[in-house]
């Protein structure tokens, strides 16, 4: 259980150093055939739609909140990404549901985000 925790941990954070690195291979590496993603701003896209909207921007700093690992398979992770943008930089809270693959690799199913006032905001 303890190593499920470390590489979700490592892999939560690796997604927001992907999205500020503009790196739309590794995140097709980590994220499942099918993806439902919420932006901050309400609109929802899929896996593809999401992909090639990734692009280098500002980095981000990713604390996890929450993780919860369900049965042998199932994981859902709550973290606070915070875009070091100036002046003021700009947190998101994001909730992640992750599934292990056949091969036993931990993968991105379902993201939603919300700006940390709980409003749909920008991103």
């Amino acid at each position: 259980m303890q190593k499920d925790r470390d590489e979700l941990r490592s892999l939560n954070i690796e997604i927001g150093e992907a999205e500020s690195t503009g790196d739309a291979q590794f995140l097709a590496g980590v994220i499942a055939p099918k993806l439902a993603f919420r932006r901050a701003n309400g609109d929802c896209v899929d896996r593809d739609e999401f992909l090639k909207a990734v692009k280098q921007g500002p980095e981000r700093l990713t604390e996890i909140e929450s993780m919860d690992i369900l049965g042998t398979s199932r994981a859902i992770v709550t973290c606070l990404v915070t875009l070091k943008v100036d002046p003021t930089p700009s947190p998101f809270h994001n909730a992640r549901l992750f599934v292990r693959d056949r091969d036993g690799r931990w993968k991105l199913l379902g993201w939603a985000n919300e700006g940390t006032n709980g409003e749909p905001g920008t991103r």
